[in-house]
This record gives structure tokens, C-alpha cells and sequence, in this order.
């Protein structure tokens, strides 16, 4: 067990140099896995619609999957900084729409007099100018949370590095 500590740390740390001198990696690697998923949902959907018996059959069901498809393969074809941009840009937008559902809430809640309302007004308003600096840069945001990965790898590394001076022979 001893060694096994030692060399995830190691293994731990060097990918986190890597993905430090690479971050756009992370985000174009959830940027793929996301594509993958839009693409088989069509073809998923697709293959659902064609499975049943045409008075079941919809023109959304099929024009939806055909959307997931067509929009799945460009994603998948590509390039890198493609998926970062496309990734951090589908965060931006849920967060901006996350804080401003979170203001209509406290809004709302303040109107109930509920006393607590203030937190849902902070953590909207944090939400919607985070989601709006991630729309402004999403290239900048995506190589910053990248780094931000790479160096939460490389504090495991040297964290497990230090268990395994610490384990007993």
C-alpha cells in the first residue's frame, strides 16, 4: 500500500504539470464527452421513433433527433478550442439563468417577508456576473479553470507524496 501511495502522487503530479502546460484539455475533454452524449441521444432518439408505429410518431421527435445528431457530429469534428468555447459558453448561459432565477426568488421571498431572502439576492447576483465574465471569455475562462484543475492535481501529488513518507515500512 505503501508504494501504491507513492506512485499515484507521482502519477498524481506529473499529470497536473501536464495539464498546467495544457489547460485547455479539461474543458475540451468535457466539450468531447459532451458532443458524444448529444450524438447518441440522436441517434438514440432516432432509432426510438423509427421503433414505433406511426400514429405514436411526432415531426418534433424526429426533427429534435436530427437536431442532436447534426449538432453532436459538429461538435465531435471540432477543433479544441471549439469545445472549450462551446462548453464554457453552455456553463455561462445555465449560471446566468441560475442567478436570475435566484433573484426572482428572493425578490419573491422578500415580498413573503421571509428574512432570509437576502442570501438568494448575493448568490444570484454572484451567479449572473460570473456567468457573464465566462460569456465575455470563455477562451481565458476555459485555460483558467483548467490551470485551476492542474494545480488541485498537483496538491494531491504532493499530498500523497507526504503520506507516503509518513507511512510506516
Amino acid at each position: 500500500m505503501k508504494w501504491f501511495t507513492l506512485i499515484s502522487g507521482v502519477l498524481t503530479f506529473l499529470i497536473g504539470i501536464w495539464i498546467f502546460a495544457n489547460p485547455l484539455v479539461v474543458t475540451a475533454s468535457i466539450g468531447w464527452l459532451l458532443a458524444l452524449i448529444i450524438f447518441l441521444v440522436g441517434i438514440t432518439g432516432f432509432i426510438d421513433y423509427m421503433s414505433k408505429s406511426r400514429e405514436e410518431r411526432t415531426i418534433w421527435n424526429l426533427l429534435q433527433s436530427i437536431v442532436s445528431i447534426i449538432f453532436g457530429f459538429i461538435l465531435l469534428t471540432s477543433s479544441i478550442f471549439s469545445l472549450t468555447t462551446a462548453v464554457v459558453t453552455i456553463a455561462a448561459y445555465w449560471i446566468i439563468l441560475i442567478g436570475i432565477l435566484r433573484l426572482i426568488s428572493g425578490y419573491r421571498l422578500r415580498q413573503m417577508g421571509f428574512p432570509q431572502s437576502n442570501r438568494f439576492f448575493w448568490t444570484g447576483s454572484f451567479a449572473l456576473l460570473l456567468g457573464l465574465i465566462l460569456l465575455g471569455q470563455p477562451l481565458l475562462s476555459s485555460a483558467i479553470i483548467g490551470r485551476f484543475v492542474a494545480l488541485l492535481l498537483m496538491a494531491t501529488g504532493i499530498s500523497s507524496f507526504l503520506v507516503f513518507l509518513r507511512l510506516p515500512r
